[in-house]
């Protein structure tokens, strides 16, 4: 089996709630990873555009109507960024949507450090 290249450890925290972006920001360094915060779908994009992401967490209800635009928007600049949707509420008619719209997954809030390491083991190692 080929092994693939591990992807930059940089993680793009997409979340409108500042408690919540910081829990999540203090998690991600703890798994010494590097956390991008981003309050809104328009830092979102920057972000992405001037970093180094291998990773984007974003908040579903950030954009909320304007999801399916910035799921577009991230794949034109970077097709094979991996997107990882987080919501406090989760069926799976949502989680299909996530993943036609172009997510690689979801994370369920509030989100544990355990599922984080998961999630970040599984999309940058």
């Amino acid at each position: 089996m080929k092994k693939r290249k591990p992807r930059n450890l940089d993680v793009v925290v997409a979340e409108k709630n500042p408690a919540h972006r910081a829990t999540l920001c203090s998690l991600i360094a703890s798994l010494n990873c590097v956390a991008i915060p981003a309050c809104s779908g328009l830092e979102t994009l920057v972000a992405i555009k001037e970093g180094s992401a291998g990773l984007v967490l974003l908040d579903a209800d950030l954009l909320s109507s304007k999801r399916e635009s910035a799921l577009q928007e991230i794949r034109q600049i970077d097709p094979s960024l991996p997107i990882i949707m987080m919501s406090g509420t989760l069926t799976p008619e949502l989680s299909r949507r996530f993943g036609a719209q172009g997510a690689q997954g979801v994370l369920v809030k509030p989100i544990q450090r355990d599922q984080l390491a998961m999630t970040l083991f599984r999309f940058l190692l």
